[in-house]
């Protein structure tokens, strides 16, 4: 099994979503996640990576990131290491869902920096980059987040524009 850390992620998503439709009072402790997740075949090593990515962005949100003030017109130059991780089309979509309001300069940051930090050397597919793009966003605490248009995030193709 492919054993990166948005694998894991994605797969425990899949696991929690499946968890709340069936029984929504039931909690899940992070004992029962890591035997879940090392049962379907990932790595100990993975899992905890995984558990500290999604921390990372628990801390993001929590203001421990610098904060960008005044209007987004500004532009965001992307560095080496940076256009490498993220192709054009993954920085053509961020560019876009900010320019179109659903996210802001600080939010940008924290997807990019969450992107970095998944280490390895080749670019993110469009398909994982739109997974941490939803993760970072669902993680954002921000009520005026739908869950029907962060799961649309997934969907969207270049054929289709937010809504």
């Amino acid at each position: 099994m492919n054993n990166n850390i948005l694998d894991v992620l994605t797969y425990m998503f899949d696991y929690l979503f499946e968890v709340a439709e069936q029984n929504s009072s039931r909690e899940i402790d992070d004992i029962t996640l890591k035997a879940y997740l090392s049962d379907a075949g990932f790595e100990v090593a993975r899992i905890n990576k995984a558990l500290s990515w999604l921390e990372n962005i628990a801390s993001l949100q929590d203001g421990k990131t610098l904060t960008f003030s005044g209007s987004n017109s500004g532009m965001r130059i992307y560095s080496e290491s940076e256009q490498l991780k993220l192709d054009a089309k993954s920085r053509g979509f961020l560019l876009f869902m900010e320019s179109v309001g659903q996210i802001d300069a600080n939010q940008r940051e924290m997807i990019i920096d969450q992107i970095m930090s998944l280490g390895g050397d080749s670019a993110v597919s469009l398909e994982d980059f739109k997974w941490v793009v939803m993760m970072v966003l669902g993680n954002s605490g921000d009520e005026a987040l739908s869950p029907q248009w962060l799961e649309s995030i997934m969907f969207l193709d270049d054929n289709h524009a937010i809504q």
